[in-house]
């Protein structure tokens, strides 16, 4: 099911850059011509935009999927003005397929295709399409480092206050206050820029949102919709423990250890918006953030790696079965009345061992 997942938010996003591109190609042509018209030379406008839509298309397309689905992961590790003249390479043989399959006014030029793809012309249109795809790259690092609420961001939607009912997912490395003292200051960072690396795939995938960073701890949100669709919010949590479980053998070799985080999960009204002038940022203000984060405290105390509040579980349980089991109502710290809680089940629960 995470595959799915994956394989559809990816093909949305290359499909999204190849409307993009699609766009720019229009308009390219529609300056082309009015420059050809100034200058007296004959232009057919429909012939312009039918000549850059396909072509803008299948380079959107070819270009926009071989970063999603190939190269994003990988590219993403190193600085953006070394990944670009990466990517940049490897956009050669994407043009010359587009510009192979796709006849353009270049054919005019005359001679045969081996010797248009060395023209100036041709020159010209590379250029173009690798400053198309630097742009694209640093709108999807910008979104990288906003996180999936970052057109929120931009449209302004939260530059006043807003209500909004969200679900919360307070992420905790077990263990980590031992895990520190053992291997010093400069490796524990190493390992944690490493698992928030490893981690990121299955939060993206389900659409969370990464909230903040602090220390060894996540906090993941979702609007309540989007968390309780195809139950995302607890998909992320099971995406990642396997994740990590898949990597144990490299964190054994390299750290000498298998990391694993407990999680607390919550639902409730926050009030959102947006604080700052030169460095803006979001937050959530409401109890829920408070006790997402008091009952993922609670998961040492009862020996288990996930709690989720009662009322968030009656929303999931309508979406699909899940494997649960009553922990009690616990009271939280900081909390008047209690909290009924309960854990998801699966073959490590009765192992876990408080940290």
């Amino acid at each position: 099911m995470d595959r799915l997942a994956r394989f559809r938010l990816r093909s949305k996003r290359t499909l999204r850059i190849a409307l993009v591109w699609v766009a720019t190609g229009v308009l390219g042509a529609l300056f082309e011509h009015n420059i050809l018209v100034e200058h007296g030379a004959a232009s057919s406008l429909m012939q312009r935009i039918d000549e850059h839509f396909f072509r803008s298309l299948l380079a959107g397309l070819l270009g926009g999927g071989l970063y999603i689905f190939l190269l994003r992961d990988r590219l993403r590790r190193f600085p953006y003005f070394t990944a670009w003249p990466i990517m940049a390479a490897l956009m050669l043989p994407v043009l010359l397929i587009t510009g192979a399959y796709i006849p353009s006014r270049t054919d005019a030029l005359g001679g045969s295709f081996a010797e248009r793809a060395l023209s100036l012309h041709w020159l010209g249109e590379y250029l173009y399409w690798t400053l198309l795809m630097g742009g694209t790259m640093l709108m999807v690092r910008l979104n990288d480092q906003y996180g999936s609420g970052s057109v929120g961001h931009l449209s302004g939607r939260y530059h006043r206050p807003q209500q909004e009912l969200r679900i919360f997912m307070f992420l905790d490395m077990r263990s980590s206050t031992s895990i520190a003292e053992d291997l010093g200051h400069v490796r524990y960072f190493q390992l944690l820029n490493e698992l928030f690396s490893d981690i990121t795939d299955p939060i993206v995938d389900q659409r969370g949102e990464i909230y903040q960073y602090v220390g060894d701890e996540i906090s993941v949100s979702w609007p309540l919709k989007r968390g309780l669709d195809r139950q995302r919010c607890i998909r992320c949590f099971l995406g990642i423990r396997s994740k990590l479980r898949s990597r144990e053998a490299h964190y054994r070799s390299r750290y000498g250890i298998a990391p694993a985080f407990k999680a607390g999960f919550h639902y409730g009204e926050v009030t959102t918006g947006e604080v700052g002038l030169v460095k803006k940022e979001r937050i959530f203000s409401g109890d829920v953030v408070n006790t997402a984060a008091r009952i993922q405290e609670m998961c040492n105390e009862h020996g288990v790696d996930n709690l989720i509040s009662k009322e968030l579980l009656d929303l999931l349980l309508p979406k699909g079965s899940i494997a649960v089991r009553e922990i009690g109502s616990i009271a939280l710290k900081g909390k008047r009345s209690t909290v009924s809680l309960w854990t998801m089940l699966h073959e490590d629960t009765k192992s876990a061992q408080k940290t």
